[in-house]
């Protein structure tokens, strides 16, 4: 790949990874770490992932019963504007760590920012 190719390869990805805004959590849960994955561009990369990013995370459940969760990430411009959410629904066994994995599927190139929800859904 020539330089002329490897430029036009930046310019088709994001450039900085999206600033995180908000983590909101429902009560007897906990975000113990999460971290904001970004794939290589296509052009860049051996083969293209099917998705651009991805939001991995680890939750302590202080519960005493197994419940339905789900982990929500909101993308935003630089307008603070919601431009998609992605989901991820898990059972979340009562104090247990239990991991979480929720694929942006689409690039924005508006994203700036976005926040992760963990909601409890109900008991199982």
């Amino acid at each position: 790949m020539d330089t002329a190719d490897n430029n036009n390869c930046l310019k088709t990805g994001t450039s900085e990874k999206p600033e995180l805004t908000d983590i909101t959590v429902s009560p007897g849960i906990d975000l113990k770490s999460h971290i904001l994955l970004l794939s290589p561009a296509p052009c860049c990369a051996q083969s293209a992932l099917p998705f651009w990013g991805k939001v991995q995370g680890k939750l302590y459940s202080s519960k005493p019963e197994d419940v339905l969760a789900s982990a929500i990430v909101t993308l935003y411009d630089d307008g603070g504007s919601n431009l998609i959410q992605y989901s991820d629904t898990f059972a979340l066994e009562a104090g247990a760590i239990t991991e979480f994995e929720v694929k942006l599927l689409e690039f924005r190139d508006l994203t700036t920012s976005y926040s992760i929800t963990i909601a409890e859904r109900g008991s199982l």
